[in-house]
């Protein structure tokens, strides 16, 4: 084996437009089978007898996180379809926050069905029986790729956990306040029934905790990966090979003005131009200097449409 043989570079557009279509496609997914769930639950599609049944769906945490999750990605979709129109491909740094506290919040529910619910129910039941499909398994994993391997756009910090917590730590003091200080609700989650309800919130909340933690970090891992990905391409790409770095600014500007659309601001990707930089090693080089060949070219590609009429 040649240990010194180089690793393809990647085009990193193209790995980001994959990624966006392939994010696009899990929002709608679990949006759609968030809506068609709770729907089928809230009409009582399936008969159930209890007293969770219709609007008493609501009561349960599964229905509460799936739509947390839904709204999350519902959000998504105007970034995402004005990101493949214009080939910039990138979250607002809230949206994946958004993200992570509806990935915290399902997974914790896939989590709990997978363990507690199958040794109760039975695994066919807990995860896929009825709106247990939707709820339980394909909503929850959907939601979670798409928060750790897809939409990884912005690092997340540690602080940041604690508002992916916010969901689970309300439930459990509406829980408490309605099943034990109240008395207005039945004991669904059974946590009294095994062991002392303190000590059952306080494991929840625990899991929910790790669950917050483990996704943070696979999130940040591959985050780092893209992020390298993409400053690999600028580095060291044939795409930007040229004999200074305003030449390869001047190809930045027209390969970004061939996605301008009428009314559009003009937005001058300095994270990029300072990639760019450090490949030509132009330290030396003032960056306004270097803005200002990317803002002149960009207004003269976007305006040869015109001059060719």
């Amino acid at each position: 084996m040649d240990v010194n043989k180089k690793t393809e570079i990647v085009n990193a557009r193209r790995i980001n437009k994959i990624r966006w279509i392939a994010g696009l496609s899990m929002s709608v997914l679990v949006i759609v089978f968030t809506v068609v769930a709770t729907i089928l639950n809230i009409t009582n599609f399936y008969g159930d007898t209890s007293y969770l049944a219709g609007f008493g769906t609501l009561r349960m945490f599964t229905t509460l996180s799936n739509i947390i999750a839904a709204v999350a990605a519902f959000m998504c979709l105007p970034f995402q379809l004005d990101g493949l129109k214009r080939d910039r491909y990138k979250l607002p740094s809230w949206i994946v926050v958004l993200l992570y506290v509806g990935a915290v919040g399902t997974f914790l529910t896939f989590l709990i069905a997978l363990t507690f619910l199958s040794a109760t129910q039975g695994f066919v039941k807990a995860m896929f029986g009825n709106s247990n499909l939707f709820m339980h398994t394909i909503s929850p994993i959907c939601i979670t790729a798409l928060f750790v391997l897809i939409l990884t756009d912005a690092h997340i910090g540690f602080r940041a956990s604690f508002l992916a917590m916010i969901p689970t730590v309300l439930y459990c003091l509406l829980y408490y306040i309605m099943v034990f200080a109240l008395g207005i609700w039945e004991d669904h989650y059974q946590a009294n029934t095994f062991v002392p309800w303190p000590v059952s919130l306080l494991f929840i909340l625990s899991l929910a905790f790790g669950i917050a933690q483990g996704l943070r970090a696979l999130h940040n891992l591959m985050n780092k990966r893209v992020t390298a990905m993409v400053a690999r391409y600028y580095l060291e790409a044939p795409d930007f090979e040229f004999p200074r770095v305003s030449d390869a600014v001047a190809h930045l500007a027209e390969v970004r003005s061939k996605f301008h659309f009428d009314g559009d601001d003009i937005d001058i990707p300095v994270d990029i131009i300072a990639l760019l930089c450090q490949r030509y090693s132009a330290s030396i080089v003032p960056l306004d200097i270097l803005y200002d060949i990317y803002l002149e070219n960009y207004m003269r590609f976007i305006k040869k449409p015109d001059e060719a009429k």
